[in-house]
């Protein structure tokens, strides 16, 4: 393949990974159920299954967006060139 590509491919699959991992656990892991805690907190409609819920869901949230960039860093060292020592 040629170089470009290659480099192209590595900077695509490494912002796309990161950017995926912040729109998922950023948004479906951490705002989400703290905007939902919020609503039901102000509605007085909130239960222990809402609670335990955005919980389980704020305390996966880093782990669940490390995983995501290390297969998407993973597939980005399919790209990258070998550095000569």
């Amino acid at each position: 393949m040629k170089k470009a590509f290659k480099k192209v491919m590595e900077l695509l699959l490494s912002l796309g990974g990161t950017l995926f991992g912040l729109y998922l656990c950023g948004y479906w892991l951490l705002f989400a159920p703290l905007r939902n805690l919020y609503v039901g907190y102000t509605t007085h409609t909130i239960t222990w299954g809402l609670l335990l819920n955005s919980f389980i869901r704020v305390f996966f949230c880093a782990t669940v967006f490390g995983a995501i960039w290390c297969i998407f860093d993973i597939l980005a060292g399919f790209f990258r060139e070998d550095e000569e020592l």
